[in-house]
């Protein structure tokens, strides 16, 4: 009798020191699950040169390689800079985008080229919009740049009626490269692109405050390393929330 008792008790024993190694088995089989499971999140970078040239997305690429988001897929049909340092070191990036040198709002919203674009990269979960400063450069009014951002709009819509839109205001242009006209018409169509995203109940990043086209552009306009790194510091914390929310 006392041998049989002795031995259920380690049976006991045995059994209730397996029960955590299985749900620790479990709990690591239900980790890897998740991680592979996990949807891919497709982003658009939207706009013009600013968009096209430059190194602010390779940085927001390796800000969210860095904080563990790595379930993205930039998108689009361009693919460039054909390469981005920061610090003197070379940085991987996805490249994809869409943007192009010279366009203006207007002339996308005539032509109809963003609906063929999100048709193409299919589905498109995010966008992340800075458009118009070929618009204020080359003089068309605010109201026809805000009439061309309600047509991009509803093409953003139509293609995918959960699409969270990022919208970010213009960074300044130097007067001194630029005219004052042109600097303070950045200035006027950010108040009305401000006004426009509130209105619409889009997603806003301020990359204007701050920016010092003397220290973080390359000629007045483009971005340097310094201005790059600031656009992806402030596109940051919006699209992190933003693809855990899709």
């Amino acid at each position: 009798m006392k041998f049989s008792l002795l031995a259920s008790s380690f049976a006991l024993l045995n059994v209730a020191a397996a029960i955590p190694q299985q749900y620790e088995a479990r709990e690591e089989i239900v980790s890897r699950q998740d991680t592979s499971a996990a949807k891919t999140i497709r982003i658009m970078p939207f706009g013009a040169s600013i968009v096209e040239i430059t190194c602010w997305r390779a940085y927001l690429w390796q800000k969210l390689q860095t904080a563990n988001i790595k379930n993205i897929d930039f998108v689009g049909s361009g693919s460039g800079p054909s390469s981005c340092s920061l610090n003197g070191a070379t940085i991987d990036f996805d490249k994809n985008h869409e943007g192009h040198s010279g366009a203006l709002a207007t002339q996308y919203s005539a032509n109809g080229n963003l609906t063929r674009w999100l048709a193409d990269a299919a589905p498109v979960d995010i966008i992340m919009m800075h458009l118009g400063t070929n618009d204020v450069v080359t003089h068309v009014s605010n109201d026809d740049t805000i009439k061309a951002y309600d047509t991009l709009l509803a093409e953003m819509r139509a293609s995918n009626a959960n699409m969270k839109i990022i919208v970010s205001n213009l960074i300044p242009i130097s007067p001194n490269n630029f005219g004052q006209e042109v600097s303070d018409g950045i200035t006027s169509l950010n108040t009305a692109i401000k006004s426009w995203v509130d209105r619409n109940g889009l997603l806003f990043v301020d990359n204007n405050t701050g920016f010092n086209t003397t220290t973080m552009t390359s000629e007045g306009e483009h971005p340097n390393e310094a201005g790059s790194v600031f656009m992806s510091d402030h596109f940051f914390p919006v699209l992190k929330d933003q693809i855990a929310a899709v």
